[in-house]
């Protein structure tokens, strides 16, 4: 979308082309925590390492939350054009273009920095539920991120009534290095896969990060 890269990537997939990238790690189904830190080298590339350890809360508790809850009265929807997914948002966020095919709603201040920001694609063949959280770092980075680290991360989840994997990254952004914290989720219906993308301006997370949840929580997924 014209302004989408710049803050954060859609969940369209591009080769791998930088060097040093890690082979990509599976996150068992018991859901290990991960922390990847996206690292410059003198030549400029960047590069993954991926370093396991354990967390205070259990990522499936931290992710429960995501299982299902209906949208408030006063939020919009919108359907992405396949029909395979429908996005919930509040009313003051706004539609903004986006790839073909994909549904996408931000806010935004006066000088267009974005606060919130979500996102529905469908799975365009390269996304899996196994070995999510190390794709969307892998994504991240090829978008022109830095410093991506996982929060947390778990496979095998309920979203939304369907099938799921998700994981909370934070980043900086490549226009900007704006620091961002995104839970981002694959999504797999009865007919459809989609990625679920919802982020916000790390500093927001506090008050949007509620808002982020719920999104994912009321999406209907196909």
């Amino acid at each position: 979308m014209a302004g989408q890269a710049t803050v954060m990537g859609t969940s369209s997939r591009t080769p791998l082309a930088w060097a040093g990238v890690v082979a990509a790690t599976s996150l068992a189904a018991t859901g290990a925590v991960l922390l990847v830190l996206a690292a410059s080298s003198p030549d400029g590339s960047r590069s993954l390492n991926t370093v396991p350890r354990s967390a205070g809360t259990p990522p499936r508790e931290t992710f429960s939350r995501l299982a299902v809850a209906a949208a408030p009265p006063s939020w919009k929807s919108a359907t992405i054009p396949s029909g395979g997914a429908s996005l919930s948002y509040p009313s003051n966020w706004r539609p903004i273009p986006g790839d073909t095919g994909t549904v996408t709603v931000a806010l935004r201040d006066r000088r267009g920095l974005y606060h919130g920001y979500l996102n529905v694609t469908p799975r365009e063949g390269a996304e899996q539920l196994t070995g999510w959280a190390s794709f969307r770092a892998h994504r991240n980075a090829e978008e022109g991120d830095h410093h991506t680290r996982i929060v947390a991360a778990a496979e095998g989840l309920r979203v939304a009534r369907a099938r799921g994997s998700c994981v909370i990254d934070d980043y900086l952004s490549r226009v900007g290095a704006h620091a961002y914290r995104e839970l981002a989720c694959i999504v797999a219906g009865s007919h459809y896969t989609n990625v679920f993308v919802g982020a916000t301006l790390l500093a927001d997370w506090p008050r949007l990060g509620p808002v982020i949840d719920r999104a994912a929580a009321a999406l209907t997924e196909r």
